[in-house]
């Protein structure tokens, strides 16, 4: 093959893979997960749960709430 060739071989691979390249739609991916939600049924046992009783949690899910409102800032 001669040298012309081999350029015309490789400017038209070139321009091939730009237009694959171009036409291709980028993945719509979203960092934020979503936050799942406890529901009534968990809303009416936090409410008999008192704090005394149960300070680890309740820190917890102080924690939890963070970053639900962190996660309200990805939307």
């Amino acid at each position: 093959m001669s040298k012309r060739k081999k350029l015309k071989y490789i400017l038209l691979l070139m321009l091939s893979v730009a237009i694959l390249f171009g036409c291709s739609t980028p993945a719509n991916y979203s960092n934020c997960p979503v936050y799942p939600v406890g529901g009534p049924a968990v809303g009416q046992e936090l409410e008999k749960a008192g704090y005394s009783e149960f300070p680890n949690t309740w820190e917890w899910l102080g924690r939890v709430d963070k970053l639900r409102q962190e996660l309200e800032l990805c939307k």
